[in-house]
Order: C-alpha cells, then structure tokens, then sequence
C-alpha cells in the first residue's frame, strides 16, 4: 500500500513539472496586450467611433457580466481626462487575481483608440489566460459600440 501511495506522489510531481514545461514552452509570459500590428488580429488594437465618456460607462457596465471559471469580473477603477481614459478591472482565475486595463485615447477622426493588457499577478505562465481575458472584453465591447472596421491595421 505505502509503495503505491509513494508511486503516485511521484507519478503527480512529475505529471505537475510536465505541465510547468509545457506552460513556459508554449505560454512562456503571464502577460496579454493588443497592438496595432499584433499578429493575431483579434488581438489588435481597437477603434471605436464614440466618444470616451460613452466608451468608459460602457466597459464599466460591461466588466461585472464577464465571468471566469463562474466567478464575475470586478470593476476597481476609472480615470478619465479629456483625451483618454484608463479602466482598472480585476479577473479572478481559480485562486489567482489577474489585472485588466483598458486604455481608450481620443484620436483624430473623432473616434476612440482602444488597447488593452491583462497580466498575472503572480507566476511565468499563464496557460494563454490573460489573451483570453482579452478576447472576452474584446468580443463584448465589438458586441455593444461600432463593430464595423474597429481594428487597427
């Protein structure tokens, strides 16, 4: 009996290290952001043709009706100037907290420029959680403002 319960704890290490490798191969950082030139285009930066007073109460509504792993994201913080405004949102992953921001600058044609990056507060790896966390905001925000040519290219 003792010999099968000590083959299992070993058999589980070395199960967890493979899954650590893994991670840091292929999900080698714990941090997501959209670019203008991201080379997924989901993730590339966003134009919205609103105004930021409009784009910041929405991401504020949007952010608590997004859920992970069944618990709801949570809306810490908004600061808003003239010409941009910066959303803080909190993403809980299983135990974790990740951190979500939302950067909507005001740009020439009247519209908004939209990025956004999510990172891990703690860990190297985060098993492509944060891209997700920003596809998630990504595909409501599309959702709710002006879906037609909002990325950057």
């Amino acid at each position: 009996m003792k010999k099968k319960i000590v083959i299992g704890i070993i058999a589980s290490v070395f199960v967890f290290a493979g899954l650590l490798l893994i991670a840091r191969i292929y999900y080698p950082t714990n941090i997501a952001a959209t670019t203008p030139d991201h080379a997924e285009e989901k993730m590339r930066t966003r134009r919205y043709q609103t105004d930021l007073e409009t784009f910041a109460g929405e991401a504020r509504r949007i952010i608590p009706t997004i859920s992970t792993y069944g618990r709801s994201w949570k809306h810490i913080a908004t600061e808003e100037s003239e010409s941009a405004a910066l959303i803080k949102a909190e993403v809980p992953v299983v135990v974790f907290t990740d951190d979500l921001q939302i950067i909507a600058v005001k740009d020439a044609a009247g519209g908004i420029v939209v990025n956004i990056n999510s990172r891990s507060r703690v860990g190297k790896s985060d098993f492509g959680e944060n891209r997700r966390h920003i596809l998630k905001i990504l595909e409501a925000l599309d959702a709710k403002l002006d879906t037609g040519q909002n990325r950057l290219r």
